[in-house]
């Protein structure tokens, strides 16, 4: 089920809310209000894809089994075993085709089909569970309480990655009754989320995939706005992603940990991995570069880890080898970051810091989004030798939405002037709220949010108006990772 669809919206959200709220304040055992949000999963995740419910069960199943076994009896050998299956089952479905192909040829596809939604992410907190539990840190769960955590709804399919120490004591200590205005909280969040997806992230996606199916032919000014245009895209749909997730955990009783955090206010790159999939950074960093030694191994090893690091999130992002080049790039900032601070290198005033970090993160989406490297060097080509001719309205007629048209009966622009208007005045809006802090407008949602009447018709507008934009939305991005 998609978070932005008219049945999530208006049924699936309302019935799991004001059903788990009845619940508690009817004083039902905690066991019933788990097993009603299992249930509620169940069917969010069926909605979407019901090839991989099996697969998912025997994990859920599996994964709680070690578990068990390893808090009660410590040992590396059950933990490599228990890694080892979990990176096996996500090694045969999502790298088979990308090692075969990569073999013998691009025509194998023997198991695509087979790989259940959210696959990545829920193997990543399975993981860190059976870490805990050989620390002696995996708590005391239930079976339901576990496959709640892994079935949660808000963060099945695409994150954020949240630790069952931050799900389970929350859905234990939650409170009989509702809160309002945390209730009022998650909405927000709701609200600002699928505006971001919706009304900005999806508006350009149609553009970016109009440029990079026109990669080599562009002009300069054409490939400057795919470029941009993918950087806001990504960031305004997978934040707007945890929005969403983030808002509706609330109104259930559970705050997920935060995802992003203004990345793209970073002045150096390993500044951008603290603000950026914060809770995949997390995870790398606690369950693969600290147990490989961090930088507790001389500058060397540190370098070495640092690159392990970053080519794993590159291939854990995709089987392709734009991803794995993606990686490799920021590796690579990052090991350079890292040897100018061992030696003593005065960091870059921040205003050129930032030009060359935002300059760097944007090249590095080229081959994160493209489908070959081939292609990105295409479009990196039209970047500096594409010519100054205007961007062509096959690119800038994607920004004509029914509500540009609208206005436009009040302007009378002809199509090709409104459409450069319109690319203009959405890529730099879009560039200017992704570059203000957290705690500015679209971030004022957090513990000191307090509802008032302009609050509520602000939230009330912007659901009225992704609702109305529904059709023809496409997928969340990080859906395929």
């Amino acid at each position: 089920m998609q978070f932005n669809s008219h049945i999530f919206l208006l049924l699936f959200l309302p019935l799991a809310v004001v059903g788990v709220h009845l619940l508690r304040r009817a004083g039902r055992p905690y066991r019933q209000v788990c097993l009603f949000l299992a249930a509620m999963s169940v069917w969010f995740y069926l909605a979407g894809s019901s090839a991989g419910i099996l697969l998912l069960g025997a994990s859920i199943f599996f994964n709680y089994r070690m578990g068990r076994a390893l808090q009660a009896a410590p040992s590396r050998a059950k933990l490599v075993l228990g890694v080892g299956a979990n990176l096996a089952l996500l090694g045969v479905l999502k790298y088979t085709n990308f090692v075969l192909g990569a073999l013998f040829g691009a025509s194998y596809t023997p198991v695509s089909f087979l790989v259940p939604l959210g696959l990545s992410f829920f193997t990543f907190q399975q993981i860190a569970y059976l870490c805990d539990c050989r620390k002696g840190a995996g708590g005391d769960y239930s079976p339901l309480e576990y496959a709640l955590y892994v079935l949660f709804f808000p963060t099945i399919l695409s994150g954020p990655i949240a630790f069952h120490n931050e799900i389970i004591p929350q859905l234990r200590a939650a409170q009989p009754g509702p809160d309002w205005d945390v209730l009022a909280r998650g909405l927000t969040r709701v609200s600002f989320g699928l505006a971001k997806k919706v009304l900005v992230a999806d508006v350009l996606g149609s553009a970016v995939s109009a440029g990079f199916g026109l990669a080599g032919t562009l002009s300069s000014p054409a490939a400057l706005l795919t470029m941009l245009g993918y950087t806001l895209q990504l960031y305004f749909d997978f934040s707007g992603y945890c929005d969403i997730a983030s808002g509706c955990a609330l109104m259930l009783g559970v705050e997920l940990p935060v995802n992003f955090n203004a990345p793209y206010r970073a002045c150096s790159v390993t500044e951008f991995w603290k603000r950026w999939h914060m809770t995949l950074t997390r995870f790398f960093t606690r369950y693969l570069y600290i147990p490989l030694g961090g930088s507790r191994k001389g500058l060397q090893r540190t370098c070495l880890n640092v690159m392990l690091v970053f080519l794993l999130s590159g291939l854990w992002h995709g089987a392709n080898w734009t991803f794995l080049l993606w990686g490799g790039l920021h590796g690579a900032a990052m090991v350079l970051e890292r040897v100018r601070r061992e030696r003593g290198r005065h960091p870059l005033p921040r205003p050129l810091g930032w030009a060359l970090t935002f300059l760097f993160v944007n090249v590095a989406w080229v081959f994160f989004r493209a489908d070959s490297i081939s292609q990105a060097c295409a479009l990196l080509g039209d970047l500096f030798a594409g010519g100054l001719a205007a961007p062509t309205p096959t690119l800038t007629g994607c920004y004509l939405t029914a509500e540009v048209k609208v206005i436009n009966q009040l302007i009378g622009l002809d199509s090709i002037r409104l459409g450069n208007l319109a690319a203009i005045l959405l890529t730099g809006g879009a560039l200017a709220l992704s570059t203000l802090p957290r705690k500015t407008v679209l971030g004022r949602t957090g513990e000191d949010f307090r509802p008032t009447v302009p609050a509520l018709l602000v939230t009330a507008f912007l659901l009225f108006w992704s609702a109305l934009s529904f059709s023809g939305v496409g997928s969340f991005l990080y859906f395929t990772f």
